[in-house]
C-alpha cells in the first residue's frame, strides 16, 4: 500500500505538541544522537512510557522543539 505522506530516506516522522495542538515533523535520524534531542526523548518516555504505538510523540510545544533543533543545527564556534 502506497502512502501519500512518503518519508524521505534518513528521516523519521515525529508528532510534536501537547493537547489538541500537534504537528507532524520530519527529523533527520542524525539528530536523534544529539544530547538535546535525547532529553526530548526522555520527556516522551516520562509522559508515554516505552510502549508508544504508531508515530513517536514528543510532548513539547512546536516552538520549543524548533528552537532545540535550531540549536543542534548551529555550528559550534
Amino acid at each position: 500500500m502506497a502512502r501519500k505522506d512518503k518519508v524521505p530516506r534518513g528521516f523519521i516522522p515525529v508528532l510534536i505538541g501537547q493537547g489538541e495542538e500537534r504537528e507532524r515533523i520530519l527529523v533527520h535520524m542524525e539528530q536523534f544522537k544529539q544530547p538535546y534531542f535525547l532529553e526530548l526523548l526522555d520527556m516522551a518516555v516520562q509522559e508515554f512510557g516505552y510502549e508508544q504505538q504508531g508515530i513517536l510523540h514528543i510532548p513539547c510545544t512546536t516552538e520549543v522543539f524548533r528552537s532545540i533543533i535550531g540549536a543542534i543545527r548551529k555550528p559550534k564556534s
